[in-house]
C-alpha cells in the first residue's frame, strides 16, 4: 500500500467518524406543556449494542447552554429508550452534567434497531422538559420484525414478580388513577423497595405521536396527597406496598405502551404493558 492511499483510506476513516459524531437535533416531547429548552445529541458507539449519549439543552429564550438542573426522583437527568416497535425498554441516568451543562450517559440496547430516545430534565427555573431523539443502533438489517402488540391486559411479568394492572379509569386529557399489585410467586410481594425514592414508576409512550407522560406509584392506602411526577421521595431504604395507585394524565386518546418499573429483591424489575386510553367523556 502506498501513502497515497495510506491517506486516502485515513480521510476515509476520518470522515466517517466525524458523520458518526455529527449532533441530532431534539423535537419536544411533553404534550401540553410549553416548549422552553433545545437539545442536541452526539452518539459515540462504545461497542457493539453500547453507546455514549452525550446530551446538551438549551433555553430557547435566550440561546445560552443551560448548565444548572435540578434533581427530580434523585437524578438530574433521566435517559429512556424504546424501540421502534415497543417491546424493549431502556432507563439510564445522566449523574451530574459537565462545567458546560452537558451529560454523558452510557446506554447499552437490548438489540439492533431505531430507538426513540427521551431526556427528561428539570433546567433550574423551567420546570419539567423533556426532548427526544431517533437513534439508529447497529444494522437495521439485523432488526427484529415489528411485534404484535396486545392491549389492555391485566397483568404482566418480569421473573417471579408480576403485575396486576387496572388502568379502565384511565381517560385522555384529564387527571386519572389506576391501580396496581405487585405479586411474587402469585402472592403479594412483601420484598419491595424504593426506587429512585418512590414505590414505582410508570412510563408511557402514544404509539402514534411518541407522546410521553413519567408518573410515579404511592402506596394505596397513602390517599391522593402528595400524588403526582414531582412528589417528596421516600428514604432509599424504605419498603414499599404491593398495593399502589398511581394518578397519571394521557394527554390524547390512543395507544400508550407503559412500562412499570420497581424494584424487587433489590433488583429493578421492569413490567410492560399496552393500554388503550379513551377520550374523556
Amino acid at each position: 500500500m502506498n501513502i497515497k492511499q495510506m491517506l486516502l483510506i485515513g480521510a476515509t476513516v476520518s470522515g466517517s467518524a466525524a458523520l458518526a459524531q455529527t449532533p441530532l437535533k431534539s423535537v419536544f416531547a411533553l404534550p401540553g406543556v410549553h416548549e422552553k429548552v433545545s437539545a442536541e445529541l452526539v452518539v459515540r458507539e462504545s461497542g457493539p449494542l453500547t453507546r455514549e449519549l452525550l446530551i446538551a439543552f438549551t433555553d430557547k429564550a435566550t440561546g445560552r447552554p443551560i448548565t444548572e438542573f435540578e434533581e427530580e426522583l434523585t437524578q438530574q437527568l433521566h435517559v429512556l429508550a424504546t424501540d421502534s416497535d415497543f417491546t424493549s425498554f431502556v432507563h439510564e441516568h445522566g449523574g451530574k452534567p459537565g462545567p458546560d451543562g452537558r451529560f454523558s450517559v452510557v446506554m447499552r440496547f437490548p438489540k439492533p434497531g431505531t430507538y426513540h430516545v427521551y431526556a427528561d430534565a428539570m433546567p433550574k427555573g423551567l420546570g419539567q422538559q423533556v426532548v427526544r431523539f431517533e437513534v439508529p443502533v447497529g444494522s437495521s438489517a439485523f432488526a427484529a420484525a415489528p411485534a404484535h402488540m396486545s392491549a389492555n391486559a391485566v397483568s404482566a411479568a418480569d421473573g417471579p414478580y408480576s403485575v396486576k394492572l387496572d388502568a379502565s379509569a384511565l381517560r385522555a386529557g384529564r387527571e386519572s388513577m389506576m391501580t396496581l399489585t405487585v405479586l411474587k410467586n402469585g402472592k403479594p410481594a412483601t420484598d419491595l423497595g424504593l426506587y429512585l425514592g418512590v414505590p414505582a414508576h410508570a412510563v408511557f409512550v402514544n404509539t402514534a405521536d411518541l407522546g410521553y407522560v413519567h408518573a410515579h406509584a404511592m402506596a394505596a392506602d397513602s390517599g391522593k396527597s402528595g400524588h403526582g411526577a414531582h412528589a417528596s421521595h421516600g428514604a432509599p431504604t424504605a419498603a414499599a406496598s404491593a398495593k399502589m395507585m398511581l394518578h397519571a394524565t394521557p394527554p390524547r386518546a390512543g395507544r400508550y405502551a407503559l412500562w412499570i418499573q420497581f424494584k424487587g429483591g433489590n433488583q429493578v424489575r421492569t413490567v410492560p404493558f399496552v393500554v388503550d386510553v379513551p377520550a374523556a367523556p
